[in-house]
């Protein structure tokens, strides 16, 4: 007697779970049982339309799979947390030149503290990247909005219970950083929504970049702006939202603009310092004694500046820079040990961001591509920003030069994005959309060519 089409589906099951129990990393299996259901349903059909009755395609159709041991034997070995030892290596590395970095500054402004300090952030940063990276990435996108709103209590209660310096809430600022990973996983949500969604994204955009302004700093601002303006342009341009791309772009932007235009007259009538700050920024000499002042002395620096040595100076300029363990790392070394040993710190930077640039455009799912581009993109703006600001482009000042200058807090945030970062590199590929994937971009896990079975 045949086997009825009731007990078919038990069939599959059946094979899908001896699969399974041979591969150990539980978050392939759904991914591997779904594309093989897929793989005996569709020789099923083709066995039925050759003529053959249900009952005998199902049965050949499994049958011809093989060994269901052996397939996720075979599976098993193909199908293993990849750990992208690059970016471990050049994070380790950095993080090493770091602390190295902040001894020498301790020794030199007799910063005892500072080696301490730079210890503890350091192992905090490497405890909490690893439990990250064993996070599934996947909440950013399963539950972006309670992770938006968590960050937005986390930030406000930051604000409410720390003191203030300057107007500024230090902690809130570099909660801030974490945001742009959030709105990654608010855009994956949004991308469905059409126009409605560009506008949604806007809004959700816009709340912490208030909030920022307020409370946190300009420098911030400019940070989580731009790294989720580049998120949002990036959306658009890819058709993720299914809109006409130009009219998206003027959707967003347009309002943006203006918004940016009337912030700005607003800030420069209020405090007439910006606009002093603006004019020093081209030419310090303009206010050398005021808003010019730093500008004036880190050119004067870099200008005197050895290609290896101590910059020729009678006295040690670098004691004369404010924050030189935080704000002005790269001015502080330029002058203490030369162009070159910068030059190769810089080499190394832009190796990670290159190696993770390559990795995340490889990511096969929006998501995925999303949530590892909000950490790069987060991570090279606090770059740029702190590198223009210590060569003398002093417009914004710097955030943080991620895992070199001295900010406990900032280093514990940026693992904790590497952390991320690395998660979507381990597992992104067996992620897929909510949305259907075009079948060009899937990656088959098994075919059968000339009755050979081939594991992708």
């Amino acid at each position: 007697m045949g086997v009825s089409i009731l007990q078919q589906p038990i069939r599959i099951s059946e094979f899908l779970k001896t699969v399974c129990e041979q591969v150990r990393w539980k978050k392939a299996h759904n991914i591997i049982s779904e594309e093989l259901e897929n793989h005996i349903t569709d020789q099923k059909d083709a066995y039925i339309a050759a003529g053959i009755d249900e009952e005998k395609a199902m049965t050949k159709a499994i049958k011809e799979m093989g060994d269901p041991v052996l397939i996720g034997s075979e599976l098993d070995r193909t199908h293993q947390p990849k750990i992208e030892w690059s970016v471990v290596l050049l994070t380790g590395l950095v993080l090493l030149i770091g602390f190295a970095i902040r001894r020498v500054i301790a020794f030199d402004l007799d910063l005892a503290w500072l080696g301490r300090n730079s210890i503890i952030s350091a192992i905090l940063g490497l405890g909490f990247m690893v439990l990250v990276y064993h996070l599934d990435f996947t909440i950013l996108g399963r539950y972006p909005k309670a992770i938006y709103f968590a960050l937005l209590v986390l930030t406000i209660g930051t604000i409410a219970f720390s003191p203030a310096v300057n107007g500024r809430y230090f902690y809130a600022q570099f909660i801030l950083l974490l945001f742009p990973t959030a709105f990654a996983g608010i855009l994956y949500n949004m991308r469905t929504k059409g126009y409605l969604g560009i506008i949604l994204s806007g809004i959700f955009l816009a709340v912490p970049a208030f909030i920022g302004l307020v409370a946190a700093g300009f420098p911030i601002v400019v940070v989580y702006s731009l790294a989720c303006l580049i998120l949002l342009t990036f959306a658009i341009a890819n058709g993720w939202f299914n809109v006409k791309r130009v009219y998206g772009m003027l959707l967003f932007y347009i309002p943006t603009i203006i918004t940016t235009m009337i912030v700005g007259m607003v800030t420069i009538v209020n405090n007439p310092y910006r606009l002093r700050r603006l004019n020093s920024f081209f030419d310090p000499s303009f206010d050398p004694l005021g808003a010019g002042y730093i500008g004036t002395i880190t050119r004067e620096m870099l200008a005197k500046a050895r290609f290896l040595g101590r910059g020729q100076f009678g006295i040690d300029q670098g004691m004369m820079l404010p924050n030189a363990s935080t704000d002005f790392v790269v001015t502080y070394l330029i002058h203490r040990v030369g162009w070159m040993p910068v030059i190769v710190l810089m080499a190394l930077l832009l190796s990670f961001i290159v190696r993770s640039l390559v990795l995340c455009s490889g990511q096969k799912s929006v998501l995925g591509k999303l949530v590892s581009a909000s950490v790069l993109i987060t991570f090279t703006m606090q770059i740029v920003l702190y590198v223009a600001f210590n060569l003398g482009f002093q417009l914004v000042s710097p955030l943080t030069l991620p895992m070199i200058s001295h900010s406990g807090t900032a280093t514990v945030i940026n693992m904790i994005l590497i952390g991320v970062m690395l998660s979507v590199f381990k597992s992104g590929d067996l992620f897929r959309d909510n949305l259907a994937m075009p079948t060009r971009e899937r990656k088959k896990l098994l075919e059968i060519i000339d009755g050979r079975r081939i594991i992708g």
